[in-house]
């Protein structure tokens, strides 16, 4: 059994991907931002396109890494559940999960050809929980690379559904 280096980059800014140690799994954290009701291009740059970024740069960064490990290589990104379903009240962490769900689906497909796989995972309150950690444990070991491009909710009590208008 192989065990698996876990690299945490917390999309609220406080680790940058260029510093995080090569890895053949990554997880990357976003915890969404308490941003008002009232938008501006400033909220947009800071709320959307940095989180978006650093997703991107994170997964291109150890992407040798996760590449060359030949069917152990995997990207999980964490979000909370509330974003990922649709909350009126943050329009911009639920644009920013949206692009997220894409950005595993697209990073799936490329890590299927290397024996990847890519996940994003959903929590209810805190990334840290057990249900989130064990659920991580299980989508990173070695025989699990056939669960790719998914979406899953380890949220408790969480709609399993999106809020349709």
């Amino acid at each position: 059994m192989t065990t698996s280096t876990f690299t945490t980059i917390d999309l609220a800014g406080t680790t940058q991907p260029a510093r995080a140690p090569a890895s053949s799994v990554v997880v990357l954290v976003y915890r969404g931002t308490e941003s008002d009701q009232t938008i501006d291009t400033a909220d947009l740059e800071r709320a959307v396109a940095h989180p978006l970024m650093a997703a991107f740069s994170a997964v291109q960064h150890h992407w040798a890494a996760i590449t060359d490990a030949r069917h152990r290589g995997r990207v999980v990104v964490l979000a909370p559940a509330t974003a990922a379903l649709g909350d009126p009240l943050r329009p911009l962490d639920c644009a920013v999960t949206g692009a997220l769900i894409s950005f595993v689906r697209s990073v799936a497909i490329e890590l299927q050809r290397h024996g990847g796989a890519a996940n994003a995972v959903f929590y209810d309150t805190d990334p840290n929980e057990p249900a989130v950690t064990e659920l991580i444990a299980a989508l990173t070991a070695e025989h699990a690379g056939a669960v790719t491009g998914q979406e899953i909710y380890a949220a408790n009590g969480t709609d399993l559904g999106r809020l349709h208008p």
